[in-house]
Order: C-alpha cells, then sequence, then structure tokens
C-alpha cells in the first residue's frame, strides 16, 4: 500500500532549467514551482505520510514522455525524484534537455495511490471498532465529544436511572400511604 498522500494542482507547467542525465539524475530544477493558487508552493516530501507529487516530462513527445514521481522537493528544486516509474525505459530513461516541458498530469500512479488508501481505510471500517474510539464510563461523568459510548455503558447507566427512578416512585409512594 501506498503510505502517502499524493499532491495534485491544476494547470502546472514548467520547463528544466538545467540538463537531465538518463539514469543518473535523481535531482533536478524547473524554471516556476508547482502551486495550488498561484502563489502557494506545494513541496513533495518523504516523512509520515509522505507527500509526494508525480510529473511527466516532455508530455507531447510520445518517444521521451517520461512519468516521474518527486518524492522531495524545495520550491523549484525536486531533490529526490524517482524516474521511469511506468519501467517504459527498462531503467534507462532518456536525456531531457534545458527547456523541455515539465507537466503535472493526472497518472495512473496517482490513482492507484488514492485506491490504495481507500482500501486501507476499508479494511479498518470493516473490522472491529478500535476500542480507543469507546468510552466505557457507566455514569457518563466524564463525556467526551470524539468517542462513543459502549453498549455496556449505556445499559449499566439505563438500569441505574431506572432503579433510581423506581426507589423515588416507591418512596413517594410509602409517604403517601
Amino acid at each position: 500500500m501506498a503510505d502517502r498522500q499524493t499532491q495534485i494542482v491544476n494547470f502546472y507547467e514548467s520547463t528544466i532549467s538545467g540538463s537531465i542525465l538518463a539514469s543518473a539524475a535523481t535531482s533536478f530544477t524547473v524554471s516556476s514551482a508547482p502551486t495550488t493558487n498561484g502563489t502557494t508552493v506545494i513541496n513533495a516530501t518523504i516523512g509520515t505520510p509522505d507527500t509526494w507529487f508525480y510529473l511527466v516530462i516532455d508530455p507531447d513527445n510520445s518517444g521521451a514522455r517520461e512519468v516521474i514521481v518527486v518524492k522531495a522537493s524545495a520550491s523549484t528544486s525536486f531533490t529526490t525524484v524517482l524516474r521511469d516509474v511506468e519501467g517504459r525505459y527498462g531503467g534507462t530513461p532518456p536525456n531531457h534537455q534545458v527547456g523541455t516541458t515539465v507537466r503535472m498530469s493526472v497518472v495512473h500512479q496517482q490513482i492507484e495511490d488514492v485506491n490504495d488508501r481507500i482500501d486501507a481505510v476499508k479494511v479498518t471500517a470493516d473490522g472491529a471498532i478500535q476500542t480507543s474510539l469507546l468510552q466505557d464510563d457507566d455514569s457518563f461523568a466524564s463525556p467526551a465529544a470524539t468517542k462513543v459510548a459502549s453498549s455496556e455503558s449505556i445499559k449499566a447507566y439505563t438500569d441505574a436511572q431506572i432503579a433510581g427512578a423506581a426507589g423515588v416512585s416507591l418512596g413517594l409512594v410509602l409517604a403517601l400511604s
């Protein structure tokens, strides 16, 4: 499963600022950084979870098109890049020259990443409720807005309320007699 949040922005396109040589290059720079709104730069990070993004180098050239994943970046500097993620070039991706277009496009790998994350949540949701999400407090003296009461706590609280109400009713009947 992909433990990453794949980032995507609308209409990102830039050009390479320095040549990218075949398989040796794992970093390069571009003329403009990917942004969410034209000003807020997105960066790829390696962490928990990873926040990566996919780019296509030379997207309009079927003979040199290459899908890459950027794992770490700072503005226009892409520092940890995995090349040829499709395996199209058998481990020896093509050279790319200064001025070559780099575009963010939706690629198969992004959809696969999203599906992996959904599947992981579904597996958790299909399984038993995590006990850390339960509030086990028979008197409900410590409410928690982010937890659900256990059925045992609900029953114990209800039984106590009924017993208390029955005691009051019995006391009223005896007092009135």
